[in-house]
Formats: C-alpha cells, structure tokens, sequence
C-alpha cells in the first residue's frame, strides 16, 4: 500500500514538473514577446523593465489585434438596427428559407435544406459544370464576396464557400424556372401556394441577401439555354424568348448582361404588390444594383428623383391627417402612377399612387425601410414616404377616407389594424433636416390654414346633407 502511494506521490510531483515547465517555456516566450517590444521601444527612446508584470496582458491584447482585417467600404447587407426591431421583429427573420451566411442553420429552417441541395444537383446538371470549377468560382470571390456583409462573418472559409454555392445554384435556377413558367421536378415544392409565397417574401428580407454580383457572374460563367415553349407564353401567342437563344457565358456585354437584369426584374415583379406593376429593366440596367431588395426599392425610386429638394425649408412639426385635411376642403384621389412615391398635389387635389397593406406588405416595407436606414441615409425616399403617411393617418376614419377614394387596399380588413400598421412602420426611423416631400407638406399646411377652404368645405357638406334630407322626404 505505501508503494502504491509513493508510486501516486511520484506521479503527482512528474505531473507538477511537467506543468511548471509548460509554463515555464510560455513565460520564456512572453519574455521574448516583450524584449521584441521592449528593443523596439528602446529605438524610439524609450525604456521599459524586463520584469514588466504587464506582460500577459500585452500577450493577449496582441492575439486579439492581430487578426483583425481592415473594414470594408463597400458592404451592402446589414443587421436590422435594434430600434426599428422593436414593434415587429418577426417581419425581418425568414420563415423558411435563408439565403446567404446571417440565417445558415437555423433549427426551423432545415426543412428547405433539402429541398436547396436538389436545386444545387439540378443546376449542375443544367450549367454542366463541375463542382471542382464551382469551388474554384465561389473561392475567387470569396473576399469580395464577404466585404459586402457589413459585419464581420465569422465562419471559415470552406464553409461560407458552400453555403454561396448552394444558395446562388438555388437562386440562379430559381430565376430560369420563373422566366420558363414550368416547373421540374426538383421544384415540386413550388406546388404549395404557401411556400412558394412565403420563398419569395424571404428572399426580400435585409438579413437574407447573397450579393447580386455573384449571381450575375455565374450566369455569365454558365451557358443556360432558356425554354421558350411555356405553356403561359404559347396561351399568351406571344413570341416568349424564341429570338433570344440562350443565356451565354462568357459573351460578357450586350445581350447577356441585359438579359439577366431581364430575369431580376421579372422575379422582383412577383412583389408587385406594394406599387408598380412592372419593373423597367433598363432603369435597373442603369444603376448598380447590391442585392435583390436593393433591386426593388430602385424599381421604386421616384420619377421625380431629379428635382430638386428644398434643403432649407424647415419641415412642419406635423402635418393634419387626412380627415383634417378633407374637412379643410382637400380632396383626395387615386393618382395615374403605378409609382408608390408620386405623391403630388395641385389644385387642391392630393393624389396619391394606389398601395396595399396587409401581413406581407408590412413586412416588405419593414425590409426596404431597414436598408434604407442603413445604406441610403442621404437620399431616403421611403422613410420620408412612411414618415408622410403617418401623419395623414392617424386613425381608423383616415384609413377608412383612404380605402373609400381608392388610395389603400386594405387588405387586413380590419381599419384600426391598419392606421396601427402605418403609424408602427415610422417609428424608430431617422430623418436628416431634408425630405423630398418638404415642399408638399408646405402647401398642404398653407391650403388648410386659409379659412375659406373650411368655409367653402362646410357648405359643400351641409348642402349634400340638405340634399340627402330632401329626397328622403
């Protein structure tokens, strides 16, 4: 038995050695660490003791500072600001499908997985190409690829490489089957109302992007020939795409290029319930576009974009709401533009384009807003939008004015839900000292300060109610 202990007590003390001279040999390396500094700080004048008890944490500052890259300029996907994530945080997470790094792996989004991997093997199939010059593709890019993330991703580089792989197969044959309008069989999930919608709002939300400059250059690397004999395009009897071949890799300018704007804005389209009902390719082609939200606020961006804003007109405080206004004499009506934006107002009538708002409307304003806040601070047009509407609607009675003059379709049915829904959209959202709608807001201020607009308003008003009373009689 004292054998056995002593034998244990030896252990112990190799155990004990052992660890002091790890640490010993750590502490060596610390001191050299330090000296290296210590040398160079005595080059500069400066002296520092060896025994310095600062070492450790000059050591572990050092790991931490020296990886860190420099920040890129030319980010693109954000996380959504905390403020503007507190009346509705469900509107920016994706509920089934994610798309890039931010959303990878979540448990409740497992399910589309699969269903991603067999659009990844049929678009190999389909670009005929091989998944050793795939990797090679994505791996090129990959710094680029990561500088467009506003925050740093974490994952490593094998990793991240697959995940853009996957997603951008997923996306880039997403794009083919709803320019062909028939579905393989890999796509049978599409079959299901709800997801394909609920696909689709995903791939509108800030924190699911991949950058649109990876698709593109894959559909430039590929050679995809697009089926031109739909059942949609020959019910139609229109030419579909029979002129146009084949999307080509490798042509670079010209058709090409064009043709793939073509493609983006024909899947942007399917949300084309917010507004517009039909994107111009060419005032996409026009501009660089980051990522598929970034595609649909510029497909929305005012035609009145070029005039000029009044910088220094001081914006009202508060504007009346709509019922305010009509009782002053405003009129209000469905404007002729399928632009959202073109807010206008001459002679006394307010026009405003025709909009939706409902459960997915709601959400793809919460989206186009976040990014808004974030990238285009400077020339934000639907905050100032929003932050217009807000102050027209303030209660069900002005939701109510709105649906009745064919300005909103509601389709929450429910009005109070609605002027909740407008009156949440502005909060939390930053406006500069500008607002492209400043010089609206002043003339609606100044037509309802004129007492005869009130007056003229009231008459009208008593006389339809004398009317109505008379032929009641």
């Amino acid at each position: 038995m004292r054998a056995s202990c002593f034998d244990s007590d030896d252990h112990k003390e190799g155990r004990k050695d052992a660890k002091e001279s790890s640490e010993t040999e750590e502490n060596v390396e610390e001191q050299k660490l330090f000296i290296n500094d210590s040398a160079a700080a005595a080059a500069n004048g400066h002296h520092y003791d060896i025994e310095n008890p600062h070492i450790p944490l000059l050591t572990s500052l050092r790991k931490k500072l020296d990886p860190l890259s420099p920040l890129s300029s030319h980010y693109s996907i954000y996380k959504v600001p905390r403020r503007l994530l507190v009346k509705n945080p469900s509107a920016y997470a994706p509920s089934l499908v994610s798309i890039g790094p931010m959303h990878h792996g979540r448990k409740d989004l497992e399910a589309m997985e699969e269903y991603k991997q067999r659009f990844f093997a049929g678009f190999l199939q389909r670009a005929q190409l091989s998944l050793e010059e795939y990797v090679v593709f994505v791996k090129e890019r990959e710094e680029k690829l990561r500088s467009y993330y506003a925050d740093t991703i974490q994952l490593k580089s094998d990793k991240l490489v697959e995940i853009v792989m996957v997603d951008a197969a997923f996306i880039v044959l997403l794009l083919v089957i709803i320019a062909e309008g028939e579905m393989p069989e890999c796509c049978r999930i599409f079959n299901r109302p709800y997801y394909i919608s609920n696909i689709i709002n995903d791939m509108f939300l800030l924190e699911n992007q991949l950058p649109l400059f990876i698709i593109e250059d894959l559909f430039a690397k590929i050679e995809i020939r697009i089926n031109s004999s739909s059942k949609k395009e020959a019910d139609e009897g229109g030419k579909g795409q029979e002129d146009e071949e084949e999307m080509k890799g490798g042509e670079g300018k010209g058709r090409g290029d064009f043709f793939f704007i073509e493609l983006v804005c024909q899947f942007v389209n399917l949300r084309g319930d917010i507004g517009a009902k039909g994107y111009d390719p060419i005032k996409v082609k026009n501009r660089k576009i980051e990522h598929f939200l970034d595609c649909l606020l510029v497909c929305h961006l005012s035609s009145k974009k070029d005039s000029p804003v009044k910088k220094e007109l001081q914006i009202p405080s508060r504007i009346p709401t709509a019922t305010q206004l009509h009782q002053a004499g405003v009129k209000f009506a469905e404007s002729s533009s399928t632009n959202l934006l073109d807010i206008e107002f001459k002679d006394g009538v307010l026009s405003i384009p025709h909009m939706f708002m409902g459960d997915y409307t709601e959400t793809i304003y919460r989206n186009l807003l976040a990014f808004e806040q974030c990238h285009y601070c400077d020339d934000s047009w639907f905050t100032a939008y929003f932050c217009f509407m807000d102050q027209l609607i303030n209660t069900p009675g002005d939701i109510d004015l709105l649906v009745e003059c064919g300005i909103i379709e509601n389709t929450l049915g429910d009005s109070l839900q609605a002027a909740k829904n407008f009156n949440s959209l502005a909060q939390g959202l930053l406006m500069t000292g500008e607002s492209h709608y400043a010089d609206l807001c002043e003339q609606l201020l100044t037509y309802y300060k004129v007492p005869w607009h009130k007056w003229k308003a009231a008459l009208r008003q008593d006389y339809f109610c004398w009317k109505l009373w008379l032929m009641g009689e």
